[in-house]
């Protein structure tokens, strides 16, 4: 009987250590196969100057796929260099997918602060072989971020705070109060004073003077712009030529009439010389003297006197021509007596008669003649 609950003691001790080892054996399956620790793998390094406390074991993950873990972090034993050295196991499944110009960059795994290894897809046709070396992307310090950012918002503060102590000064209180009460004055009178700002915002007729007034300077602006474009043709056709103003400028032509106006400027100049120093007429009548060109001044002289006072006596009504000029009375006899004349037919037919004898008479061609010698 004793044997007997012996036996069963120990078949359920054995089962339940089976079971154990068989629940283990699961666990370290399901954990293999998450990591990978089954599948072959080949070898990559990387380097960085911080890692921010990246672990070995850590993942490594590519497109938010893990393709690995981090086997070893560290400096390089036997040597100075700073730089740290970070040894990558990609499953060699994946590892095709990791191009020679992908980069290995240092990533926040959690909110716990673990680090992993993030990798990024390559463009480069070549695979990163076995052994390998890609690019680390140094990570950014989320620390001294936050600290300079701290540091602009301590100064931001300050800021305010300074701002505050200026908005609490009562002088500056007087002020926007004065302020305010001139502004309010200023709106008051031109809402209901006389002024031009008045009857700048309340006037029809003064908007649509000043509508009229921009339509003409629009108009104004059109025509300048179609003056310059006439301009810029009459320029461009000088440029281009043919034409005086394009010989002028940029020719050779108008040479020979520069010529010509150079002489005919040097003739004027000599002949005002002569005129200047000789003893004419002209020089005279310019300049005084005593030759026959003064004598001739001083006939001219008296003869516009004379002829100033004889009409000054025919204005007066002086002799027969002043009294025709301003005796009306005259000028009435004369009238009658040429109409009496048109009138007397016995005078009128003289007069005919007159002129057709005139008309018969013949006409005497004197020739002289051919071999007329004067008596000597």
């Amino acid at each position: 009987m004793g044997a007997q609950m012996n036996r069963s003691r120990d078949i359920k001790v054995g089962l339940f250590v089976l079971a154990g080892l068989l629940f283990s054996a699961l666990v370290i399956f399901l954990i293999g196969d998450e990591r990978r620790f089954f599948n072959s793998s080949i070898r990559i390094n990387t380097t960085f100057t911080d890692v921010q406390g990246l672990k070995p074991g850590a993942p490594v993950r590519m497109g938010g796929i893990d393709v690995g873990t981090v086997k070893k972090v560290g400096y390089k034993k036997g040597s100075i260099d700073t730089t740290i050295y970070v040894e990558l196991d990609i499953v060699k499944d994946e590892a095709a997918r990791i191009r020679k110009d992908s980069v290995a960059r240092v990533a926040a795994k959690g909110l716990l602060g673990d680090k992993m290894i993030e990798i990024t897809k390559g463009e480069s046709p070549e695979v990163v072989p076995a052994g390998g070396d890609i690019r680390g992307e140094e990570p950014t310090d989320l620390m001294g971020t936050a600290m300079g950012m701290t540091a602009k918002a301590n100064d931001a503060l300050g800021n305010i705070s300074k701002v505050s102590e200026s908005l609490a000064d009562e002088r500056l209180h007087q002020d926007i109060r004065g302020s305010a009460a001139s502004m309010n004055k200023l709106l008051s009178d031109v809402a209901n004073g006389e002024g031009y700002p008045r009857k700048f915002l309340t006037d029809k007729d003064e908007a649509e003077r000043i509508s009229r007034t921009l339509q003409n300077l629009d108009r104004a602006s059109s025509e300048l712009a179609l003056t310059l474009g006439e301009l810029r043709g009459v320029i461009a056709r000088v440029k281009s030529g043919p034409g005086f103003a394009h010989d002028m400028i940029y020719g050779e032509g108008p040479k020979k009439e520069i010529a010509q106006f150079g002489a005919a400027a040097g003739e004027v100049a000599t002949t005002l010389k002569g005129i200047r120093e000789s003893d004419s007429f002209v020089h005279d009548a310019l300049y005084g003297g005593k030759g026959n060109g003064t004598e001739a001044l001083a006939n001219v002289t008296a003869m516009t006197g004379d002829l100033r006072a004889i009409v000054a006596d025919m204005r007066r009504g002086k002799g027969t021509v002043g009294a025709l000029l301003v005796d009306p009375s005259i000028y009435e006899d004369v009238k009658t007596m040429v109409g009496n004349v048109s009138r007397n037919d016995i005078l009128r037919a003289l007069v005919r008669y007159s002129i057709r004898q005139d008309e018969k008479k013949p006409t005497v061609e004197v020739t002289p003649p051919k071999d007329s010698t004067p008596p000597k």
